[in-house]
């Protein structure tokens, strides 16, 4: 399925009106969206914008800073919400300083955020995301080779042809793809790797909605969002645990301290489980995918066999030999026919062989 043009267009706009929002009163939910819409309207430019000009690049460029300001802010929003759901029975003189704590760094970060969205600075970021938007709506053409444009004849050039369009874009094969690399570039998870694989992954499952109600896109998106919602836990509980043993540096048998390692140890088990899930599934599907849309390789013909070529010409040939006509075997004597016996004699009709006459010749026996 192709991009959704209308959600693209949605997301501009929403954008747009986070920035008023956040430049007045950054509460925690108008942080958290300008941070994950920023993040899509990002993998929109770098997904459909192959080749971007100077004022796209330099939207991309401030709309990062932006963006992590507003992850700065989101982060002691979230590390606020987990400390208060942990129950802990003693120590509360601790976790009473340690939400104090977190409450002044989320002020000084806010301060930063309004800074940094001032009414000029809003307006120009308004009128950049339109003209972005405007021009991922719109296409341009694919350029024609130089060899292709001389050869086109006059009368074909003044005829009304409409200019070829570039490929569209498609998200879902696009995700899978982008999904395979960082899973094969993914080694063992820890605490190092499993947090760059869910910002990583997340890059994908932006791509992936790209598509819209597509079915298969939904399916992705989903498996995704389970991964980024378990590692995005636990990346919480052990930032919180990080910023309590910085701030408690001396009291190394803190039971706050130690409920905080416990949970997030719990929480790092439930990511990896998520994470091993997701990688085996969208990688079965991305080689799925991969191995259905290879074409098909045809059996070559058979090379038809060469006649035999001649001899060159020689200036000088060589004299031919004339041989003796060989002499024609003597054929085999044919089989004699074997020789009938004789007959005994038969007598006379009439006569017995005891009346046959008597030779009387002297010397006779």
């Amino acid at each position: 399925m192709a991009v959704d043009h209308q959600r693209t267009q949605h997301l501009f706009r929403k954008l747009s009106q986070l920035l008023g929002q956040n430049a007045t009163r950054p509460h925690p939910e108008s942080v958290h969206d300008l941070r994950t819409i920023s993040r899509r309207v990002e993998a929109l430019l770098d997904t459909l914008a192959t080749e971007p000009d100077r004022k796209q690049r330099k939207l991309r460029r401030r709309l990062k800073r932006l963006r992590r300001r507003a992850g700065r802010v989101r982060d002691i929003d979230v590390q606020i919400l987990a400390l208060r759901t942990l129950k802990i029975g003693r120590d509360s003189g601790r976790k009473a300083q340690l939400a104090r704590h977190l409450s002044d760094r989320r002020a000084r970060r806010e301060r930063k955020l309004r800074k940094a969205l001032d009414a000029e600075t809003v307006r120009d970021l308004r009128r950049r995301l339109i003209r972005a938007e405007r021009t991922l709506r719109t296409p341009a053409p694919a350029p024609r080779p130089a060899a292709a444009a001389q050869s086109v004849s006059a009368k074909a050039a003044s005829a009304d042809v409409k200019p070829a369009q570039r490929e569209e874009v498609q998200p879902v094969s696009l995700a899978l793809r982008m999904f395979a690399t960082v899973a094969k570039q993914q080694g063992a998870f820890t605490e190092a790797t499993l947090h760059r694989f869910r910002t990583r992954s997340k890059r994908v499952r932006y791509v992936a909605e790209m598509a819209g109600d597509d079915p298969e896109a939904k399916r992705i998106v989903s498996q995704i969002k389970r991964m980024q919602d378990a590692i995005g836990d636990w990346h919480d509980w052990f930032t919180l645990a990080q910023t309590a043993q910085k701030l408690f540096a001396e009291p190394v048998d803190s039971p706050l301290i130690a409920a905080l390692r416990n949970v997030t140890r719990a929480k790092f088990m439930e990511a990896t489980r998520h994470a091993s899930d997701l990688k085996r599934n969208l990688l079965g599907r991305a080689q799925a995918a991969a191995k259905a849309a290879a074409p098909k390789a045809a059996v070559p013909a058979k090379a038809p066999v060469p006649a035999k070529a001649r001899a060159p010409h020689r200036a000088h040939p060589r004299p031919r030999v004339r041989r003796a006509p060989s002499r024609p075997k003597p054929a085999a004597p044919a089989p004699s026919a074997p020789v009938p016996e004789a007959a005994p004699p038969v007598a006379p009709e009439g006569l017995h062989p005891h009346n046959f006459p008597v030779d009387k010749t002297p010397g006779s026996s």
